[in-house]
C-alpha cells in the first residue's frame, strides 16, 4: 500500500515469519522470500538485498528480486560518481530516497544506470556489519508508480531494517553450524575471501596459520579453492563448497601436528623429507632403533603405512 503499512497485527506477522524462515531457508531464498513479502507492505516492482564492502564500493553478495543482477553488476562503472550512494555510505542506518539527493535525477549516476534499469524511484538503507567495513544494504525500486515513496514507507523500511540484518546473521550462523564437522573449523566467506561468519575455532585456525586477526582469506588460497583444489598451508588442510552466492571453507589441522607429539612431528618431519632411519638418528642424537620404533608409532596414530603417505601428510602434497 503506497501509503505505508497500518495493520500492526500484519506487521507483526510478517516479523514472525522473517525470522521463522531464517531458521528455515538458505540465505538466497530467505532474502528472495522476505523482499515478495516485503511487497504487501510497500509497493515496489523490484527489490536488491546484498552485501559487500564500503571501501571501494565493492558488492560481493547479492540476491535481486524481479530484476536482472546486473544492476548492481554493471554498477561499478558509475559507483565512484554515484551521490545517492554517497549520501546512504556517509548515514548508516539511516533510509534515503533519490529525492533527498538534490538533482539526482539529471546526475551521470542516474541516467547512465538506474534509468537503464526502470529505477525511476529507490529507497534504500546501508548498515555496518560485524566484519570491519562490510555492509549489508537493500534497495526498493519502482517505476510505474505516481509518487515518491512516501514518508510512513520510510519510517516501516528503517525500523524493518534491523530485522533483516538480524534474520540473515542469524541464517548463515545456522547454515553454518550444519555445515561443520567434527574437528573441523568453518567459515562463510563471500566471492572474495571476506569471512560473513564463523563456526567452531576458526579464527583461533586461521590465526596460528596467517598470524593474526583474519577478516578475509588469502587470494592465492581463495584462487586455488575456486578451481576445487584442496589448500594445504603449514598448519592447516582447507576445501571449500559452494553455498548459494557465497561459500563454506572447512579448515582442519594437518594430521601430523594433531595427533603427534612434539618429537614425534621432529621425527615425522626429517624422515618424510626423505631421510632414512640412520640420518634421522644422526640429526636428533639418537639410535636408529630408535627412530626406527618412533616410525612405527607415528604410522599407528596416523593409520598409514608408508613413508610416502607421511611426505603426504607431513608436506602438504
Amino acid at each position: 500500500m503506497a501509503g505505508g503499512p497500518e495493520n500492526a497485527t500484519g506487521v507483526s506477522d510478517f516479523l514472525l515469519e522473517i525470522y521463522h524462515d531464517a531458521s528455515e531457508c538458505t540465505p538466497d531464498e530467505l532474502r528472495l522470500r522476505v523482499l515478495k513479502n516485503l511487497q504487501r507492505f510497500i509497493s515496489f516492482d523490484f527489490g536488491v538485498w546484498g552485501g559487500g564492502w564500503a571501501n571501494g564500493r565493492l558488492v560481493t553478495d547479492l540476491t535481486v528480486l524481479n530484476q536482472s543482477e546486473a544492476i548492481l553488476g554493471e554498477w561499478d562503472s558509475v559507483a565512484r560518481e554515484d551521490g545517492f550512494c554517497d549520501l546512504t555510505l556517509n548515514r548508516l542506518g539511516a533510509t534515503a530516497r533519490f529525492d533527498d539527493v538534490p538533482d539526482y535525477h539529471a546526475s551521470l549516476a542516474y541516467n547512465e544506470h538506474w534509468r537503464r534499469f526502470d529505477a525511476s524511484h529507490m529507497m534504500a538503507t546501508i548498515v555496518g556489519e560485524k566484519a570491519d567495513g562490510y555492509v549489508s544494504f537493500v534497495g526498493l525500486c519502482a517505476d510505474d508508480r505516481p509518487v515518491t515513496f512516501s514518508n510512513s514507507e520510510r519510517r516501516f523500511k528503517q525500523m524493518l531494517m534491523p530485522h533483516l540484518s538480524q534474520a540473515l546473521r542469524i541464517n548463515r550462523e545456522l547454515w553454518t553450524g550444519r555445515a561443520a564437522m567434527e574437528h573441523e573449523a568453518i567459515a562463510l566467506v563471500d566471492r572474495e575471501g571476506w569471512v560473513l561468519c564463523t563456526q567452531g575455532p576458526f579464527d583461533d585456525f586461521a590465526g596460528q596459520e596467517w598470524c593474526g586477526c583474519i577478516a578475509q582469506l588469502p587470494a592465492d588460497v581463495m584462487t586455488l579453492l575456486k578451481r576445487g583444489k584442496r589448500w594445504h598451508g603449514e598448519l592447516l588442510d582447507a576445501r571449500m563448497s559452494r553455498f548459494g552466492s557465497n561459500y563454506f571453507v572447512h579448515l582442519s589441522i594437518h594430521p601430523t601436528l594433531s595427533g603427534l607429539s612434539p618429537r614425534e612431528r621432529e621425527v615425522a618431519g626429517l624422515f618424510a623429507s626423505g631421510m632414512t632411519n640412520k640420518q634421522v638418528a644422526r640429526v636428533l642424537g639418537t639410535s636408529p632403533s630408535t627412530v626406527r620404533n618412533q616410525v612405527m608409532r607415528i604410522y599407528e596414530k596416523l593409520g598409514i603405512s608408508s613413508k610416502a603417505e607421511l611426505a603426504t601428510l607431513a608436506g602438504g602434497k
